[in-house]
């Protein structure tokens, strides 16, 4: 868990407990919580956890964070009326800028010009609150560096720890003032 330094100052992050993941694929399981009998809920209630993380070296194609949290009335109508959800926070390799670059260089090949270095620091972000099906309230970043990435990251964490009960549009607003792009709202 190399990346927790990067934590330290928020209090609610699990430095010894990983969210559960599928066993078959490894992805992060984000129903599980909806099966958790009372007594169990509060080992994940306000608490971050590192969640599927894949790198190769310095390349990062997947680092995501996730925690449970109590939404409001109007967000939970929207999400199948479940009172508690988990909220996700992934950086993931932004692959259509590698594949925009890689298709520069094919082309700058064939006309026998120098390659343009391909940028694998260029990173995506989505922050989204999940829901039990295929409603949630989700926000992206497009083509910013991790560490511009990570920081925000922090930012968004620490604001979701200061809300005792989240509200779906005031998540997404709070990640536009951060920079997320507006036209990526997504509601499913």
């Amino acid at each position: 868990m190399k990346h927790i330094k990067l934590y330290e100052e928020l209090t609610n992050l699990s430095k010894v407990r990983k969210w559960p993941t599928y066993q078959h694929n490894m992805d992060t399981d984000t129903y599980f919580t909806y099966d958790l009998p009372k007594s169990e809920v509060g080992k994940y209630l306000n608490t971050w956890f590192e969640g599927n993380i894949s790198t190769k070296g310095d390349l990062v194609y997947r680092d995501e964070v996730i925690t449970l949290k109590k939404v409001d009335e109007e967000t939970a109508n929207r999400l199948y009326r479940r009172p508690l959800n988990p909220v996700s926070i992934n950086i993931l390799l932004s692959y259509s800028k590698l594949k925009s670059m890689s298709d520069m260089n094919k082309k700058l090949k064939l006309k026998g010009k120098p390659l343009l270095k391909e940028d694998k620091n260029v990173q995506d972000m989505k922050a989204q609150i999940h829901s039990i099906d295929d409603s949630s309230y989700g926000i992206w970043w497009i083509g910013k560096s991790l560490e511009e990435l990570k920081e925000i990251r922090i930012k968004l964490m620490e604001w979701v720890n200061k809300q005792p009960i989240l509200n779906g549009e005031d998540f997404l607003d709070y990640c536009v003032e951060l920079g997320a792009d507006e036209d990526q709202r997504d509601y499913n």
